[in-house]
């Protein structure tokens, strides 16, 4: 069976697994696939975890299964580009014969030769495959650091080629098709729930008062004044997840919290998150409204739930409210306020069955029925 080729956006041990990393996991029950981790679009600090991936990246160009802190499903290769992290003049001119390199053997394979890509730079790779999925998750062009320029002009070629478009919340559907894509596919985010099903306790202890929240740590992603003012009600906070990945700082805006009295956990796996939320009675989504946060589909929506918790969040679009499960508030007053009647309110298995109506279990089976579609007769 030929392999499929997937082109990432993200490094395969990356503090904080993504979508890409389970659409691989599912993709691979499947088929057997190549994923390339990141060509860099956001453009490298002079900071040590840029310096250090640089480094990590000039040893070698395979990732071994030994070598990663997250399994390699069957059937899956992880490969490096050694590319300059620069998509435009000269380096694009280098660029684009190794990255042909790294996948030659999947160029040579015979048909059908299936393309599935998180990023729009590909370097030509679709002409070469006879079918592409352009999977879009986020609204790439307006991350600090990433050429908007760069990204549009890549996705209006993506889509003058035909490639099948997916977007994860209605504003990035809506950003594709003024790209000029056709019958774009909305895939919202949704939650590997048999990892929050496994991790359940034979006996519940929620902790009274307690709120929790999980995900990147950045300034240009998260209201810290928000989370400093739960602190401030006497709600008992727990926060997990890296600090400012992707670029950035907020060293400085996390200390200040746990100076108030929140607990942070740093990095946590997905088992130890779902053992965490199932101690919890509230999961917030306190997201800066920006361009960037309007086109997000918080995936951990529906990873509260899977626990039981109720979610409050900030007014992102692509967030739905739920009576008597999920708050959506625009002011901090109304925020707090609405974190307060959630914890007032008993965790249900009826959240739970709204997670598993929105699981990777469907969404999985759904994209391996696309490639099926998309393969030439």
């Amino acid at each position: 069976m030929s392999r499929l080729l997937v082109l990432g956006t993200a490094d395969w041990n990356q503090a904080i697994a993504t979508n890409q990393h389970t659409m691989v996991r599912e993709l691979a029950r499947e088929y057997p696939l190549i994923y390339t981790e990141s060509m860099g679009l956001r453009q490298p600090e002079l900071k040590m975890r840029d310096v250090k991936r640089i480094a990590r990246r000039l040893k070698r160009d395979r990732v071994a299964d030994a070598a990663t802190k997250r399994a390699i499903p069957a059937g899956v290769e992880v490969r490096s580009p050694r590319v300059i992290p620069r998509h435009v003049g000269v380096a694009a001119k280098l660029n684009r014969p190794a990255v042909h390199r790294l996948v030659s053997d999947w160029i040579a394979q015979p048909s059908p030769r299936i393309l599935w890509t998180y990023t729009p730079v590909t370097y030509g790779l679709e002409d070469i495959a006879d079918a592409a999925v352009y999977h879009c998750v986020d609204l790439l062009g307006t991350v600090d650091g990433i050429d908007n320029e760069l990204v549009e002009r890549s996705e209006r070629r993506l889509a003058a080629a035909g490639v099948q478009a997916v977007g994860s919340s209605e504003v990035v559907v809506e950003h594709l098709e003024r790209m000029g894509f056709k019958d774009v596919l909305h895939w919202p985010n949704v939650a590997d729930t048999e990892v929050f099903d496994a991790a359940r306790p034979a006996v519940l202890e929620r902790q009274p008062g307690r709120a929790v929240f999980a995900g990147n740590l950045s300034t240009w992603k998260v209201d810290f004044e928000l989370l400093g003012a739960l602190v401030d009600a006497g709600i008992d906070l727990h926060l997990a997840g890296p600090v400012a990945e992707g670029g950035g700082s907020a060293d400085d805006e996390l200390r200040t919290l746990v100076g108030k009295g929140a607990t942070y956990h740093g990095m946590l796996s997905l088992p130890e998150l779902a053992e965490l939320y199932w101690t919890a009675e509230v999961g917030v989504i306190p997201y800066s409204i920006n361009e960037y946060t309007r086109g997000v589909n918080p995936l951990k929506t529906y990873e509260y739930l899977a626990t039981g918790l109720g979610v409050v969040s900030t007014p992102v679009p692509a967030v739905v409210a739920r009576p008597g499960h999920v708050e959506v508030e625009s002011t901090r007053e109304g925020f707090v306020e609405a974190v307060h009647r959630q914890l007032a309110t008993p965790a249900s298995d009826e959240r739970i069955s709204i997670a598993h109506g929105n699981s990777w279990v469907g969404r999985g089976a759904e994209a391996r029925r696309l490639i099926a579609t998309l393969q030439p007769a």
